[in-house]
């Protein structure tokens, strides 16, 4: 099983996971906008038994970011990391904060109704207006 290392900006927070993601997409809601600072974020869902802090569970704080979501960070460097799904058995991990790239890429765009309107998507993976249905059975 290959397994990809994590980390925040700082190193203080160090996780893996297995390269087992059961879906990839980017997101464009606005919680995910405003948290990066950018158009959104490219997500990763895995099974939260695929999932483990290695170094620095003392340094990840964690914000109740909406019912469905747990958004986690480095507190030290302000890196999210990746968001608990409170209402699934799922990890969103941000593919930004891998250190190596995983096998499943990005499928699609999810929240695209929220999108900022001055950002245009050009690629020609799906667009759906909130998560794709399969994401929502996990």
């Amino acid at each position: 099983m290959t397994t990809i290392a994590g980390s925040c900006v700082c190193g203080q927070v160090e996780f893996r996971v297995e390269d087992q993601f059961v879906y990839a997409g980017y997101c464009h809601c606005s919680l995910c906008r405003k948290s990066s600072g950018a158009t959104g974020t490219a997500i990763g869902g895995i099974f939260k038994a695929n999932f483990s802090i290695v170094k620095g569970e003392e340094f990840v704080k964690k914000y109740k970011r909406s019912k469905e979501t747990v958004s986690c960070f480095c507190g030290q460097c302000g890196s999210t990391l990746y968001g608990e799904k409170s209402t699934t058995s799922m990890v969103h991990v941000r593919y930004g904060a891998l250190n190596s790239s995983p096998k499943l890429l990005p499928q699609a765009h999810m929240h695209v109704a929220s999108k900022a309107d001055w950002y245009e998507i050009t690629d020609a993976l799906p667009q759906f207006s909130e998560f794709p249905p399969r994401a929502c059975s996990h």
